[in-house]
């Protein structure tokens, strides 16, 4: 076959079917007749066979060209399917949605949050991804990465998603037993469950202003917040934890936040989204961040409790 058949030359020769004559085909097509039996002469010619027997009043269909036809009305209709099921792609979230995200971010709350959104976007199936390592987007196949951040990287484009407050907080077990601190250095009194490098380091100035550090008793430390977290529920000791985790149990009265020095909590980082820019146009990227940003702003529900 020297010459390929076009899905041009397909549409011509399923309208002239459908039309029942070459000059209906022709109007329909909004081209001259000579053109439509040019198309099909070419066809013919090309695949060595009579595909329409025409009359001056009628034509007939070959066996040959009634196979082509049923096949080439069927292959024209998934086209036109696949052209408009590719459009939509672009205007509605649908296909996966890889997410990589903190562990204790990601159990105490993305659950929740992905539910409601699949109930938005019902096209979007999640891979969800707990790490607490920073995840290189360079070096893995991810669409979003959710990140607790002091200052988030500068290489990525990103969303800020909602502020992350901390508290300190025991159990009303542990406060009956070892009493309510008032103040941070009256910590140095109690068992302190301590994530290195991120708790905070009680110190004290002197009378020259001088900063010194306060020693505390650390029965555990312990690089995740919910092995704290366990500890807290479990009226083990103190532990300065994100109110994203705790929230929910200090409405239930399960954990109580403390009042230190007049201050509830503590604003230092912040959630975001980091993605690629080139990743934003995708709808479904699109779609989970914008949720995120109405979803969590200006108050996460998490920090309802919170005084105003």
């Amino acid at each position: 076959m020297s010459t390929p058949i076009s899905l041009k030359h397909l549409e011509f020769f399923v309208r002239i079917v459908e039309c029942g004559g070459l000059s209906e085909a022709a109007s329909q097509l909004n081209v001259s007749p000579s053109a439509v039996s040019k198309s099909l002469t070419a066809m013919e010619d090309i695949l060595g066979t009579t595909l329409i027997k025409r009359t001056t009043r009628s034509i007939t269909l070959t066996d040959a060209g009634q196979y082509l036809f049923n096949r080439a009305n069927k292959l024209l209709k998934e086209f036109d399917e696949t052209l408009n099921t590719t459009t939509g792609y672009y205007q509605n979230p649908q296909g996966e949605l890889r997410i990589t995200c903190s562990i204790a971010f990601g159990y105490a709350r993305l659950v929740n949050l992905v539910d409601k959104f699949r109930g938005l976007c019902p096209d979007v199936n999640l891979y969800i991804d707990l790490n607490d390592n920073f995840v290189n987007l360079n070096e893995a196949d991810y669409d979003i990465a959710l990140r607790i951040s002091m200052a988030p990287p500068q290489n990525y484009a990103m969303r800020k998603l909602a502020p992350i407050r901390w508290a300190y907080c025991a159990s009303p077990g542990y406060l009956r037993k070892k009493g309510i601190p008032q103040r941070r250095v009256d910590l140095v009194e109690h068992d302190c469950l301590v994530y290195p490098g991120l708790t905070p380091v009680l110190k004290v100035a002197d009378d020259q202003d001088r900063l010194h550090q306060l020693k505390v008793r650390m029965p555990i430390q312990a690089n995740s917040s919910l092995v704290l977290l366990k500890s807290v529920l479990e009226d083990q000791g103190v532990a300065y934890l994100p109110t994203y985790l705790i929230g929910d149990h200090i409405q239930k009265e399960e954990i109580t936040p403390l009042m230190l020095d007049g201050n509830i909590t503590c604003e230092t980082h912040a959630l975001y989204a980091l993605y690629f820019p080139s990743k934003y146009s995708n709808p479904k990227v699109r779609a989970f961040i914008d949720f995120l940003v109405e979803e969590l702003a200006p108050i996460p529900a998490w920090d309802s409790w919170i005084p105003g």
